[in-house]
């Protein structure tokens, strides 16, 4: 039987997180504080039982119940730290001051246990400081800088040269890098049927968040513009579909109820023809178009659908491309994406996810994540 080490993470109970956790189940017993009772915390706490702390400070405007919970995040890091058992720590998601305070404390009184930061992306850092602060605090911005700086180790869901962009900005010149985009989970594929597709009528789906932000990227005026379309239909799953109201006047659009289940989500979006990742840049915040590796990629690949992305999304276009997983528009030409849905052999790309998807199997790369955290 084998003698499991421990790992404590602290963060945000997103499906990437629980994706992480349930890759890592198997050979480490894992504590997991979660900072949000939201999203994935419910599977999560499935899958760790009594291994899993809620601490949802920021929800509770009670300042008594705010300090009574940090004094329970500062106790059970250190109960579960303590144990001679954990041997590394890892932060998860941006702009937790929390995760910040917690890597400052692993470094100063347990400098052996390996500590690993986890932002869930790397936008915002490009942006100039009346803008930067913005939405976020200094003090947030000021705690991220310390995760990546007294980290040992550093974990992106994007691409192996991801944080070029960031080395001229943090001292991680050195750090290890591991790219955790391996997020396709088998019990969820679906295997979509060729020669179901219709030219006549195309109907795309959205899932995810939605923006109509000036400093970040924005998908909400691109959908006013796909919207033109009269024989495209667009459908959405997004926990802010309220941004959209002003849109929903036309009838090609239909919102639908956001579907936290990750596999009925899966399966629900299947019956549509593509999914879409479109957005227009921010003039300031180059690095999310240019390097982002938004889930909504690998969900739509696991339900079998080809991928509509502009080119401004410079890596998941070219894996795209390179995998053929669908079609690849100009950002300045979505008002014709019809046109470019007509020119597209779909069989071909309905073939080709089923085979090149299983690349990104999260059951595949588990040995990968586990080298790295260990070595």
């Amino acid at each position: 039987m084998i003698n499991k080490k421990n790992v404590l993470i602290c963060g945000f109970p997103n499906t990437v997180l629980r994706i992480f956790i349930e890759s890592l189940s198997e050979r480490y017993n894992i504590y997991f504080i979660s900072y949000s009772k939201k999203f994935q915390y419910s599977k999560i706490k499935e899958t760790l039982g009594e291994n899993a702390f809620l601490i949802d400070i920021e929800s509770t405007k009670n300042v008594l119940r705010k300090f009574y919970n940090v004094f329970r995040l500062v106790l059970i890091t250190f109960e579960v730290i303590s144990n001679k058992k954990t041997k590394s720590f890892i932060a998860y998601h941006n702009h937790f001051i929390k995760n910040g305070i917690i890597m400052l404390m692993m470094k100063w009184f347990f400098p052996k246990v390996n500590r690993i930061y986890f932002p869930y992306d790397i936008i915002s850092y490009g942006l100039p400081k009346e803008l930067k602060y913005k939405n976020k605090s200094r003090l947030s911005f000021f705690f991220d800088k310390i995760c990546f700086e007294r980290s040992d180790k550093i974990i992106t869901k994007g691409f192996e040269d991801e944080l070029i962009y960031l080395k001229g900005m943090y001292r991680i010149h050195t750090k290890p890098h591991l790219a955790f985009n391996f997020l396709i989970e088998k019990k969820d594929l679906v295997n979509k049927n060729e020669g179901t597709f219709s030219k006549d009528q195309n109907h795309l789906v959205f899932i995810g968040g939605i923006s109509n932000s000036e400093w970040g990227d924005n998908n909400y005026k691109v959908f006013e513009r796909l919207l033109k379309e009269k024989n495209i239909f667009l459908h959405v799953y997004s926990h802010s579909s309220g941004i959209l109201k002003n849109l929903q006047h036309n009838k090609n659009l239909l919102v639908h109820n956001y579907i936290t289940e990750h596999g009925k989500l899966i399966k629900e979006i299947s019956k549509y023809d593509f999914g879409i990742i479109l957005s227009s840049p921010s003039q300031y915040d180059f690095i999310q178009l240019k390097m982002s590796s938004g889930i909504r990629f690998y969900d739509y690949l696991t339900a079998g659908l080809p991928i509509i992305i502009d080119d401004k999304h410079d890596s998941m276009a070219n894996m795209a491309i390179n995998n053929n997983f669908g079609i690849v528009i100009p950002l300045d030409q979505i008002e014709n994406i019809a046109h470019f849905i007509g020119k597209c052999d779909y069989n071909s790309l309905i073939s080709s996810i089923k085979k090149n998807r299983e690349k990104f199997l999260a059951e595949n790369h588990a040995n990968k994540l586990i080298t790295f955290i260990e070595k």
